[in-house]
């Protein structure tokens, strides 16, 4: 890792609101807020609403992330609503507000250039399949070798299979958690990592408690899943995961080191309420 090499984060960031209570989220903000931990200064690019620069952009930039954003002056950030409803059901609503207009934005016209220029990789978390194939298009012609991360994460339905081909060829990694592998697979016709099974491509599929696979052609890896002291919430767990990974390839590790490493962080994510409630100490990094 050189000193001027940088992360980038693409994706959603949310406003969660869980049973009344407001929250920040939104995966991409998710994992620039672990990055921040990490002291990794990460690239936060998003598209963002006019409420965003009230209480959540600043905290994300307290936490040490590089808000690259564009700001929707009329529309607020996108919302998630979560509520426990009788019998152990749930009432979810999804608002996206301005990040409905993410396919209109573009890297190269948000980004500093020359803080992009010094990228050495990339994660696209989840936007619509059209967005993120275009941004991931958009940064691969920009910095070809650069490593890119795809996360198509609970957008996952709306992919065709070409769709997802298409973005899984501009793609040095795919991470995706047990439910996502099982419907892209549905897509697919055939089992994800036999779809693949001929390509360069490393994908890591995530499992909560039971740990997570690393796939590279024909070889499995297997990485435990630390025990928590506790478990308070284990929403954000899997961003938390996505956050220590990438920051380990940043430092140049193997994938099987940032994997484990990326364990070690969701294990601390869930012993707190919210995605960005955690504190990360210095000696673990």
């Amino acid at each position: 890792m050189s000193k001027k090499s940088k992360i980038l984060v693409c994706g959603s960031v949310v406003i969660d609101i869980i049973s009344k209570k407001k929250f920040y989220g939104g995966t991409a903000g998710n994992i620039a807020y672990g990055l921040g931990q990490m002291k990794a200064r990460p690239l936060l690019f998003s598209l963002v609403g006019k409420d965003f620069n009230k209480e959540y952009g600043p905290h994300l930039a307290k936490n040490g992330v590089d808000l690259q954003v564009r700001t929707d002056k009329k529309m607020n950030t996108a919302n998630f609503s979560y509520s426990i409803l009788e019998k152990g059901s749930s009432n979810e609503i999804w608002e996206p507000n301005a990040y409905v207009n993410i396919n209109k934005l573009s890297i190269l016209e948000t980004v500093d250039i020359k803080k992009l220029k010094d990228v050495s990789i990339a994660i696209f978390a989840p936007g619509n399949p059209e967005s993120t194939y275009n941004h991931l298009l958009e940064f691969k012609n920009f910095a070809p070798k650069a490593q890119i991360i795809f996360d198509p994460g609970q957008m996952i339905n709306y992919y065709s299979k070409q769709q997802f081909i298409s973005c899984m060829n501009l793609a040095d990694i795919l991470i995706l958690n047990n439910n996502e592998y099982g419907k892209i697979s549905k897509i697919l016709d055939k089992d994800l990592v036999k779809f693949f099974t001929n390509s360069n491509k490393t994908i890591i599929k995530t499992s909560g408690a039971n740990g997570s696979n690393i796939y590279n052609k024909s070889k499995i890896t297997n990485i435990n899943a630390p025990k928590p002291k506790q478990v308070l919430d284990a929403m954000g767990a899997g961003d938390a995961y996505r956050a220590g990974m990438i920051y380990k390839l940043w430092q140049g590790k193997s994938i099987t080191a940032a994997c484990k490493f990326g364990a070690t962080i969701a294990s601390i994510n869930v012993e707190y309420i919210g995605c960005q409630s955690y504190k990360i100490q210095k000696k673990l990094l």
